[in-house]
């Protein structure tokens, strides 16, 4: 039980500072005797509505941003308005926890946090480090042990989560921290020791309403977490000065990685043999070699992202890098899923233009025939995305087949037509499945075919439905004759 008034310190009300609170949820199933009932909206379609059954549960005190309702006004425990409810949800939680970690490293970015957070997680294990990664894949330390729906989760969950970890003697984390998350300030209350952005390019419009607004969520990583830490910035992102700047305001330690000059963690692609990258890296003067077989340079740029938070982790910088040869993508990740006839066919998460751009581009060089790409958007999303994908779809493969992803409650047609009007002479297939069978039929010794949007994922959202679909099992299953 912990006083209310350790809980929110500048609480002005004298007449509830001294209530014990044994815990804080905002799901009022969860709520039990002396817990804080978070009525948030959105959550539970309007939390308020739930209210009721919080106080039968045992609630002694409502957060609310709700002022004038009848559920409030009825209530007849304490209550406390506040403007940003999320966020001191977020910081309560945090003071119901026990963890204590060596490094907690929270990275972000457009394209790349999985990625970078697997490689760290894989190079981590390597050296017997213990470290555990919680992001879009779930949660992770000897194998995925939960999978989530949110790539940051609820803070309630978080700490949870976090506390699960620290109790098996994790020493390290590593979190994806998505614009979503940081917005809606799941990660309050946490303090990170490292900081990292790996790209940023439009995505998530839907819900930030402008590029701005989504960039500033990215931002609030390097202004509001890990003060007098490390910033690890990747400086090929456009915007890259106004993060170095936001870092700088909080006296971070700022380590730009990238393959200019100014960069601070320099690399430097030497060669591509054998389907084997060798890579110069430039740091604190000394200057090393690394070899990699993962697939395009973005991911190149992500494998040198890792093993630059691993050595600011503490970890031997000689012995990582020995290492980065056998790192393997993660799920999903233009991932190899099989080979017929002399053809490779690979998967991919991306679902942004640029990610889009990135894998076709990084297939290219491996292409002796024709490159094939099956792919299509989700529905109640970015719409300004379609016209984008559909035009790079247009400029970087050679036979594109427009499918189906999560059409959720729009009507998938309407999605086809739009990524359609931007590449010409693309096939239309709306049945995911047939776009792949057929599609595979048709392959040759030395084509490549991408299907790109869902990478790991293993459903279909379509009208409130989630039906199970798993491109890498259809591809597997298919029957070609070699």
């Amino acid at each position: 039980m912990i006083k209310l008034y350790n809980l929110i310190p500048d609480l002005n009300n004298k007449n509830i500072m001294n209530i014990a609170i044994s815990g804080i949820s905002c799901d009022s199933r969860k709520i039990k005797k002396n817990n804080i009932f978070v009525a948030l909206s959105g959550i539970n379609n309007n939390g308020i509505d739930y209210i009721p059954q919080a106080i039968e549960n045992g609630a002694v005190l409502i957060i609310t941003s709700h002022k004038d309702s009848k559920a409030i006004k009825s209530c007849n425990i304490d209550i406390i308005i506040h403007k940003q409810p999320r966020k001191l949800y977020a910081l309560i939680c945090n003071k119901f926890s026990n963890y204590k970690f060596k490094n907690l490293v929270g990275i972000t970015g457009t394209n790349g946090k999985t990625s970078v957070a697997w490689y760290v997680h894989q190079l981590s294990k390597l050296v017997f480090g213990k470290t555990a990664s919680i992001g879009t894949l779930g949660v992770h330390y000897k194998r995925i042990v939960k999978k989530s729906n949110l790539t940051t989760p609820e803070s309630e969950v978080l700490v949870s989560e976090l506390n699960k970890l620290y109790s098996k003697n994790i020493e390290n984390v590593v979190i994806e921290a998505s614009s979503h998350g940081l917005d809606q300030y799941r990660l309050e209350g946490i303090g990170f020791n490292i900081v990292v952005i790996t790209s940023l390019s439009r995505d998530h419009l839907d819900y930030h309403k402008n590029f701005k607004n989504y960039k500033n969520a990215k931002k609030r990583l390097f202004s509001n977490f890990a003060k007098n830490g490390i910033a690890i910035i990747n400086d090929n992102i456009k915007e890259h000065e106004e993060f170095i700047e936001t870092a700088n305001l909080n006296k971070m330690n700022v380590i730009t990685i990238g393959q200019s000059n100014k960069s601070i963690f320099k690399y430097k692609l030497l060669r591509l043999k054998n389907k084997t990258y060798e890579v110069e890296i430039l740091y604190k003067k000394a200057k090393s070699i690394i070899f990699s077989s993962l697939i395009g340079n973005y991911q190149i740029n992500n494998l040198v992202t890792a093993v630059c938070i691993m050595i600011e982790m503490g970890f031997q910088r000689k012995e990582i890098e020995e290492l980065a040869r056998i790192i393997k993508p993660p799920p999903g990740r233009i991932e190899l899923i099989r080979s017929i006839k002399g053809a490779d066919i690979y998967i991919d998460y991306a679902h942004t233009p640029d990610a889009l751009k990135n894998v076709l581009q990084s297939l290219r060089p491996y292409v002796k025939n024709k490159l094939y790409l099956i792919f299509g958007c989700g529905g109640d999303r970015d719409k300004g995305k379609r016209k984008e994908m559909g035009k790079i779809a247009h400029q970087f493969s050679d036979r594109s087949i427009i499918t189906d992803d999560n059409p959720r409650f729009e009507n998938p047609k309407n999605i086809r037509k739009e990524i359609l009007k931007y590449c010409p002479n693309a096939i239309e297939i709306g049945n995911r499945k047939k776009a792949i069978i057929n599609t595979m039929q048709k392959l040759v010794e030395g084509d490549i075919l991408l299907i790109a949007g869902k990478g790991h994922e293993s459903i279909q959202e379509v009208r409130g439905r989630h039906l199970y679909f798993d491109d890498a099992k259809v591809i597997k299953k298919v029957l070609v004759e070699d």
